[in-house]
Parts: structure tokens; sequence; C-alpha cells
């Protein structure tokens, strides 16, 4: 509903980009003054209530009128609403409605005008394939100026209301949709929403921090996670999650067709934040969707985050972690015994060693903090990430098979518990491994060495037909070569590494054209070997002022991914203590909207990269700092970030993945699942974990300065750093302090 000078609020939409933009707004008159824009108003619009398909704005343009208008959606192509006017003066008062739209179609419509059919008086219009109607009841006029609308002139007595109903249906023809605008106008539509109301309060939790902007924040975000659950849609077998959801987006267009699946099971890590312990229902829902993805080898691959001339890629293994999650909320054995194959299944191909690494950098659902892996923008360094040994797919692995034998242990499988507890040993081996103390941090290693050498080489040049480097390595090392073109074209090459490998035996790459990628002149290539000398480098096909870099391959840069281990509990003691210690990292002014992407390693960042703060990662370090004992430091950087999403949401009207480091502006996609507020961590971090209405989790630590209080069905908690109040819907309650974590019921539960 954004505002600007026309409107004071408005519906928009482009209809899945059939359409530029179509808007409905009021226009209200009283005496000579034509209240259209917010800041004119006496009350300006506020919403009062917002549900997945229903809004209620609720405003004043003068002191002695106050307006309520609703807005439904029914179905995609439907939508009803009413505009109310009371008068709240001791004398008359008259003003004049325009319900106004504003069509800009597509070059083979028309744009929105008056139209009439019968006795009836409508705005009708057109565009692609569609036929827009917008219908009011009360008798209005259609008029042209200053907008296509519908007007009426309304005169109240001293308290009187009076209620009109409208309604814009958007069918394939005129008749087509002008009848399902009378249809629905004439139904009981505000009874749905009534009904719909009641539904979503009794899924929502709701909190009272002390900061009213965090409350409603964490209000949006469950409501906005469920405008993304798509359920059941014509020829669609279940209901799915969207990844974003804008004006853009027509649930059952061809392109949503393709984009059911988009939801990746990372953003289904961070969704989870908002769906439990209300909605266990569509965790469960969207962890059978991945299932029945998965290959006969295991594998589940991000097909719907794919694109043309792109190799697909594995979802990342979070499989069984979030099913055990479901199961904590819904106690639904028999599911989790009936998925434990599958789940087994789903990490096997993952397991071999030279499978740690990622095999693209869209795994990580990361903006530019994996430059020193981009190959499309100009700080990208293009280091090819399969050669990358990953703490971060290494401390996902340790949950899944954490997860796996707990899981087995569950359902009475204890060979199984045992197997897998075993392999949670060996990846711990392997993250630590990837400790570096230079840095204070996980770091990346080559996956073949192990290695986080220093750089040996670095080699700029013309390009010639043979060059002759003889350089000797004090540690294996692989090479990457980089190509900058005198042009913006292509070139077909063929290029020769010629060395010795790290047994001293001679090797040579041949890389041809198909193995490059160009884009904007520029081409990366990282070795396929381990290199411990280069003897000389050829090229052909190439431009005399072309030029090269080849370089020993930097692992040693780190981003925020790698700091996962802290979620796995994996990390020493002494290692939390370096990273909490790093200050490239950890200092003040560094992480004032968030902690970034990535951050100075041994060298410098490029001077032209912009570093976001991610959110979704954001959430997973607190939580990993939590888990780490560090509940100081992680509410600190809780509140830092809450205080980004916040000023997003105010300023930008919507949850975004990710904020630019530098001021705190958001980025990517609004309304994004990646970047909703994260409930489920704030009352982690206050030492609450919510089971169901009648039994909750609790602990000693509260790190905040005001008391929390938290409402669901009945249950209400009261959370502070001295005392909690626990008040169950039967009356059972609970009052006391708490330290080690205790689990409390309702009576009603006990029996």
């Amino acid at each position: 509903m954004p505002q600007n000078e026309v409107y004071p609020f408005c519906l928009h939409t482009t209809y899945g980009l059939r359409c530029r933009s179509m808007c409905l707004f009021p226009v209200i008159t009283i005496g000579n003054k034509h209240y259209h824009q917010a800041s004119t108003f006496f009350r300006p619009p506020a919403v009062t209530q917002y549900l997945p398909d229903s809004i209620t704005v609720q405003s004043s343009p003068d002191e002695n009128c106050q307006l309520t208008f609703q807005a439904h959606i029914p179905a995609e192509d439907v939508t009803v609403g009413s505009v109310t006017f009371t008068n709240t003066s001791e004398t008359l008062l008259s003003l004049t409605l325009d319900l106004a739209v504003i069509l800009v179609s597509m070059p083979q419509g028309t744009a929105a005008y008056p139209d009439r059919e019968g006795i009836n008086q409508i705005i009708s219009g057109h565009t692609k394939d569609l036929s827009p109607v917008l219908f009011m009841t009360g008798g209005p006029s259609a008029v042209s100026s200053p907008y296509p609308a519908l007007s009426i002139p309304i005169h109240l007595t001293a308290g009187q209301s009076r209620k009109l109903t409208w309604a814009l249906a958007t069918k394939e023809t005129r008749e087509a949709s002008l009848d399902a605008a009378r249809k629905v106008a004439a139904s009981p539509w505000q009874e749905t929403v009534q009904k719909h109301a009641k539904f979503h309060a009794a899924r929502t939790i709701l909190v009272q921090t002390g900061n009213p902007d965090w409350d409603s924040t964490f209000t949006l975000a469950q409501t906005e996670a469920q405008r993304h659950w798509i359920g059941q849609p014509e020829n669609q077998q279940s209901p799915f999650f969207l990844r974003s959801r804008l004006p853009d987006d027509a649930p059952n267009s061809i392109t949503q067709q393709t984009r059911r699946d988009d939801l990746s099971l990372l953003e289904t890590l961070h969704l989870k934040q908002v769906l439990l312990p209300t909605r266990p229902d569509q965790l469960s829902t969207i962890l059978a969707t991945f299932l029945t993805r998965q290959k006969e080898d295991g594998s589940i691959y991000s097909e719907g985050n794919s694109f043309a001339f792109s190799r697909p890629f594995h979802e990342c293994p979070l499989l069984a972690s979030l099913a055990l999650k479901a199961f904590e909320i819904d106690g639904n054995s028999d599911r989790l015994s009936r998925t434990f194959p599958a789940l087994c299944k789903s990490i096997e191909p993952w397991l071999p060693v030279e499978n740690f690494a990622w095999e693209d950098t869209r795994q990580l659902q990361m903006d530019t903090g994996v430059f020193n892996f981009d190959i499309w923008e100009d700080t990208g360094h293009g280091l090819d990430i399969r050669t990358a040994k990953s703490p971060a797919l290494l401390a996902m692995l340790l949950m899944e098979v954490t997860a796996l034998a707990r899981i087995a242990s569950l359902i009475g499988e204890e060979a199984a518990a045992g197997k897998y507890q075993s392999l949670a040993n060996q990846i711990t081996h392997h993250i630590h491994q990837c400790w570096d103390e230079r840095n204070n941090s996980f770091i990346y290693r080559d996956i073949e060495s192990g290695l986080t050498p220093d750089r040996e080489l670095f080699y700029p040049g013309r390009v010639q037909k043979e060059l002759t480097i003889s350089k000797a390595f004090l540690k294996p090392q692989r090479l990457q070569l980089h190509l900058f073109a005198a042009d913006e074209h292509t070139r077909a090459c063929i290029i020769r590494l010629k060395g010795t490998d790290p047994q001293g035996n001679p090797i040579e790459e041949v890389i041809k054209s198909r193995d490059l990628r160009w884009v904007l002149g520029k081409a990366h290539l990282t070795s396929h070997q381990l290199y411990q000398s280069i003897q000389s480098i050829t090229f052909e096909g190439l431009q005399p002022e072309d030029r090269f870099v080849l370089e020993t391959a930097d692992f040693s840069q780190p981003d925020i991914s790698c700091l996962l281990p802290l979620l796995t509990q994996s990390a020493t003691p002494e290692m939390i203590e370096s990273i909490i210690a790093n200050p490239a990292l950890m200092v003040e002014n560094e992480r004032f909207f968030g902690l970034a992407e990535t951050w100075k390693g041994r060298h410098e960042l490029p001077p032209a990269l912009t570093v976001r703060i991610n959110v979704l990662w954001n959430t997973l370090l607190i939580e990993g700092l939590l888990h780490s004992g560090q509940t100081e430091l992680a509410a600190d950087l809780f509140t830092h970030l809450m205080t980004t999403i916040t000023a997003g949401l105010a300023h930008h009207d919507g949850f975004f993945p990710f904020y630019n480091k530098s001021d705190g502006l958001p980025a990517g996609n609004r309304n994004a699942i990646a970047g909703l507020a994260p409930l489920g961590l704030l009352l982690e971090l206050a030492g609450i974990r919510i089971l169901s209405p009648n039994r909750v989790i609790l602990w000693g630590h509260f790190p905040f300065a005001n008391p929390l209080k938290v409402h669901w069905q009945g249950l209400s908690i009261y959370k502070d750093s001295s005392l909690v109040k626990v008040i169950f819907p039967d009356g059972t309650n609970y009052t006391g302090t708490i330290e080690e974590p205790v689990v409390i019921s309702a009576e009603s539960d006990k029996r």
C-alpha cells in the first residue's frame, strides 16, 4: 500500500506482470477540499488489521469524519471491500467519495474508463488477456476526472455511519468480471474475514518486548510468512511456499508453476523462526515436498533456483535437522519413523570427503560476501567454490548426523544411532582442521591439500604465445588464472599450464573454451590440480592486447558462513574466545547494523565491494553464539539486527534479506522469506521454548533490559532477569525463578 501525492493509500498489483500497474484508491472531498494525500489527513491512515488475505485501514480526513477502508482477496482475481464513513460531529456532514483506479495497461490494452451495464455504472479496462471491472453499491456515478472513479455523495447526520461495498474482479471478459464483482459484493465476505481473523490469531504469537516497533514487526513477520503460502491452487498437488511474494507474482501463472519449488532448505531453516510452534503442519508439508523430489541416490536438487545454462545444485543438508524440529512440536513419531530411511539417504551424496565443498555460491544465499568466488561482478575473484572445503557445509553435516542419531534413538534404531554418532566425531575433526589462528576464525581449506597457504605467486602481464615462469612453491598450491579481454567479446582459446605436482611428477593442464565463462570481457579459471611448481603457460586464440594474471589461489578470505560451527557446539572454548576477540569482526562500529557477510582477512577487501548484512546468516550466527554460552553478545547482536529490520520495515515497507553495512539501506527482494524477523530467536534468547499452549521449556538466562510477555491461545508467559510467571489456558500457573532448563506443563496436559 504505497503512498504518494495522488492518493493517501492504495491497493496495487501488476496481475503477475500482465499490466504495468493497477492502483485502486479513495479520494475524499469535504467542502471544497480534496483529501488525496495522507499528510493532509487529520489522523493519517493506519493499518488496524492485517491478515494474509485482508487488510483494514482507519483514518480521519478531518476532525469530524472517520474513515474505515477494508479489502479482502477471496480469490487471486477478485478483491472485495468496503468504505465506511462515520460523522463524529454534532452537525450534518456532507462529503463525496471517489473510488478511483489507474490502470497502466500493456500495449494491447485499454486504460480504465467510465462504463455502464444496464443501470449499473462501473469502471472497466483491458490489459493483455484481462478485463478488470470495478463495481460499487449505493448507485455511484462513473466519472473520468481527475481519475476514472465511481463517485457518490454522502450526507451523514450527527453520529451516523454509512458503509459502501465495492468489488474489483479481473476475468478474461468484461461480462465475466462484472458478474464476479456483483456476486462477491453480495456475498457474506465479512463473515469470512472474521473467521480468517480468528484462525490467524490462534496461530500467531504476540510478544510485548517493551519496544512497540519490535512487537509489531514480529506480528507482521508471522502474517507475511502466510502471504507466501499458496494453498492448493488449481492443478497443484499440494500447497507450497514462495521465497518472495510481490505484486508481480501470480500464483497460477506459468512463471509460478515453475517457481513452486523455489523455496530452499536454507530458507526453510529461517522460515521455521516464524512457523514454530504455531504451524508445524506447514513445516511438515514443506519437508514432504522436498522428499518427493529426492533422487535414487538420495540427492535433492534445488531445481527451482537454477536458471538456463547453469548446472543444478544440491539443497543444503538440513532435512533431518528440520524434521526433528517439527517432531519436537507435533510429536508425530509415525512420520519420523516413516521418513527416517529417506532422511538417512539425503546426506549420502555429501559424505565422501571430496564432497565437503559447495557446488555453487547460490547454495549459501549470500550477496557480496562470496566475492572471492564470484564471477559476475567487477569485485569478484572467481575462485571455483568446488575446490574450497567449507566450514559451513561441515557444520550442516554435523547438525544432520547429530539429528539423525537423535531420531534413530527416538525410534529405537540404536545401531544407526551409534553409526551417526561416530560420523559426528569424524566431521567434528574435519571442522577443527578448518580453524585458522591467524584469522581468529574458521576458514576455507583447499579440498585436496587441506591447506590454506599464503600467496606465493602473483604474475600479471600481456598475453604471449608462451611464457616461462619457473616458480617452485613452498607448499602445494592451486592456481588461478584471470583473463581480461581488450574488448567485451569472448575468446575461443586454448591455454596450457605446465608444472609439477606435489610428488614431483610433471603435469599439464589444457583449458579449452568450454571451460571458461566470459562475463563482460573477463574470465576466471581455477586449476583442477595442485602444483608444487609452475614452469610455463601458453596461450592460443587470445589477442596481443589481452591481459592475464596468474596467481596462487587464496582460500583465506572468511565470510559469515565460516562461523556456522558455533551452532554445532564443535568449537572449543579457546576458538570461541578468539572469534569474539577478532577486531575485524566484532568491534562495535563493525556490527552497527549486524554482522557483515565478510570482513578483512589476510588481504584488504576490494575497495568497490559493497558489503551486506545478511539476515538469515546473522540469525544462524546469533543462535550459534547463544548455544556457545555467549548470551550477552548474542543479545547485543540481535538488538542491532532488529533495529536494522524494523528500520527497513518502517522506511521501505518490507522485510529484506540484505542491508548495506555502510548505511543500513535494504537490498534484495522486498518481503522475502530470508528477511523475516526471527521470532524464534527472540524466545530462545529469553530462555523460552514453547512446545504447545499447554507445555513450555524455560531456562534461566534473560539478557534484555525490559521484561518479555508472550501470549498464545490462552498461554501467557512473563519473564525478566529474576522472575518467571506462566499461566496456562486451563488456569494452571507457575511463578518462581529458574536456572537450569525445566519443562512446565498445564494440569490438563499432565492428565
